[in-house]
């Protein structure tokens, strides 16, 4: 019990480690609650490249690995020096009206979402096999090796730990397990609904930004609760989908605020997109959907282009690459595993993937988590071209995984049955951010410059 509570606890380390880096001027805008989550993504990503770098060098994990972290902090925010500072946005007369109703009632949603999560975390209904079968396992070994264990991935019999997989989450695991004494696996299955709640509260803060606190906490409550219902269903609490989902969530509100004009706002995007490229292979193609369709839609800022993507895809290229050439240093893996050749594409089992995906949909709460948010989106008027963006990263991401489930596997079925859920998670906060787009006031956003 005692180690569960030390391993949860190494969790505040990481709003320490970022918290430099969200002393930046730009970012005085969001309040402390929602700062403290930001640092706390940003310090999780810093300290998981350190892990990663230090494995690289032969180094081993020690204390030093927070306070190198510490130092890649101060040094962003020091080149983020010349930033401008954001002002808040003043609450509208309708909106000041029925604010107080409407907030109370989203955060008592969002909350009770959190709760239920946490119930089905502690009874084990949500808990994921993935953490008995290769998160845990790979986690528990890293600590006690204080590295990367590379003779523990090396093994033949060891290959169904997915040794290729990015290395955050496993890194976040063993610094706790580090700290803790051992890897207490209980406690890990908890980082479900601690992370739902971080997500949520800062995902009302980066909104609130732009359409007020009442908009904001309504489309976290929709978001909160459509993600906690699905990753019951889809038994996540354990494995890498709430880390991902918080990376994703965050990383896609911010590009679309005014924040993300400003070169600050880009580097904490990119960071946070690093997180998720760096939690699951799946993150890699909602970075690339996200900055590709974020750069289509920013016009008049032609020139800034090139700064623009290295700020959004260079954290995870650094991250990623320095997790490939640990690889490749140590003949473990080459990149991610492929699943099949580009074209050879099995277009006979197009029926089976779509009644798969179907059925697998219906499995996890009937298919209300995407049901709901869409219905959401499609009812809500006044649609702006920032929507784009949201339902730009969910069509890219469908078209990706569709195409993927067209290979590989003679029969798709039991693939999909089992992933197909928590891989289209992304599209319920998607189709809630787009609605959020669709109800921002002209006001806003014509004061946003990041998309104008």
């Amino acid at each position: 019990m005692r180690a569960g509570y030390l391993w949860l606890a190494s969790f505040l380390m990481f709003p320490v480690v970022g918290a430099p880096l969200l002393k930046a001027r730009t970012f005085r805008v969001f309040g402390l609650p929602t700062r403290a989550v930001l640092s706390a993504g940003v310090g999780a990503v810093l300290l998981s490249w350190t892990m990663t770098l230090f494995a690289l060098l032969r180094l081993r994990w020690g204390p030093v690995l927070v306070l190198v972290a510490i130092a890649i902090a101060f040094a962003l925010q020091l080149a983020l020096s010349g930033d401008q500072e954001i002002p808040s946005p003043r609450a509208r007369d309708d909106e000041r009206r029925f604010s107080g109703a409407i907030t109370l009632i989203a955060s008592g949603i969002a909350a009770a979402s959190v709760a239920v999560a946490f119930l089905a975390t502690i009874a084990g209904r949500s808990t994921s096999a993935d953490l008995l079968l290769f998160w845990g396992p790979k986690a528990q070994q890293f600590a006690a090796a204080r590295t990367v264990d590379v003779d523990f991935l090396s093994a033949p019999f060891h290959q169904y730990l997915h040794i290729y997989y990015p290395p955050l989450v496993t890194n976040v695991f063993s610094f706790g397990a580090m700290i803790a004494g051992r890897f207490p696996w209980g406690a890990a299955t908890l980082t479900f609904p601690l992370l739902l709640a971080a997500a949520t509260i800062g995902l009302v803060g980066i909104l609130k930004t732009e359409s007020g606190t009442p908009r904001a906490a309504a489309t976290a409550a929709l978001a909160t609760s459509a993600v906690g219902l699905l990753g019951i269903h889809a038994a996540v609490a354990g494995n890498a989908d709430p880390f991902l989902l918080f990376f994703e969530i965050l990383g896609i509100a911010l590009l679309l605020t005014q924040v993300a004009g400003s070169t600050a706002g880009k580097l904490l995007t990119g960071l946070l997109l690093a997180g998720a490229a760096s939690s699951k292979v799946e993150g890699l193609p909602f970075l690339l959907a996200a900055v590709v369709i974020f750069l289509l839609l920013e016009r008049g800022r032609r020139r800034s282009i090139g700064k623009t993507f290295l700020l959004l895809v260079g954290p995870a290229a650094v991250s990623l690459g320095t997790w490939f050439a640990f690889g490749a240093t140590r003949k473990l893996f080459y990149g991610y595993k492929s699943y099949g050749r580009f074209w050879n594409v099995r277009w006979d089992h197009i029926d089976e993937v779509v009644l798969g995906f179907g059925e697998a949909f219906w499995k996890a709460g009937y298919a209300l988590p995407f049901i709901v948010p869409l219905v959401v989106l499609l009812a809500t008027p006044g649609k702006t071209r920032h929507a784009l963006l949201p339902v730009g990263v969910a069509s890219a991401l469908i078209g990706f995984f569709w195409f993927t489930y067209l290979h590989g596997e003679p029969d798709p079925t039991q693939w999909i049955g089992w992933s197909a859920a928590r891989v289209f998670s992304p599209l319920t906060f998607l189709f809630a951010l787009a609605g959020w787009c669709s109800q921002r006031s002209t006001r806003n956003e014509r004061r946003t410059p990041s998309l104008s």
